[in-house]
């Protein structure tokens, strides 16, 4: 099977044009579309960049392509719905939390573990000042 035919159909399924793709991968749309045709194989370093312009990953691709041609579709489908149960994403977290995890993510080492021990006392501080907080409520709720 041919590569070139599961990147088209996989582009197809995300929606996306071969010009889309190719400004993705930084590369040119005749590239893609000689790909896609089967007249040119990708190089690793290109099917890399396609892989990343598509959402998946090298290793989708090429399973894909060991498919028979009417299953591809599917599979490729499948995998995404595998791909994206095993994820963070799906488990609706709101913009504020995923923009933490994200930057977080990006941080040395060193910095995460100070993040977490100020995260930590701030939790700590917080914590007690709702303990606090309801002390002081039922003090007056006793009084009335």
């Amino acid at each position: 099977m041919n590569i070139g035919h599961v990147i088209k159909i996989l582009r197809i399924q995300r929606k996306m044009t071969q010009e889309q793709i190719a400004l993705e991968a930084d590369m040119a749309t005749s590239n893609v579309s000689r790909i896609e045709k089967g007249l040119r194989q990708p190089s690793q370093k290109v099917l890399l960049k396609l892989a990343k312009a598509l959402d998946t990953k090298p290793s989708v691709l090429y399973a894909a392509s060991e498919q028979p041609i009417n299953d591809i579709s599917d599979f490729l489908r499948q995998e995404e719905n595998e791909e994206n149960e095993g994820s963070i994403d799906h488990l609706l977290l709101n913009p504020d939390t995923h923009n933490v995890l994200k930057l977080f993510s990006e941080l040395t080492p060193n910095n995460k573990s100070l993040f977490i021990e100020q995260l930590k006392a701030l939790h700590r501080w917080q914590t007690k000042l709702d303990a606090d907080g309801i002390s002081k409520n039922n003090k007056s709720n006793n009084s009335a």
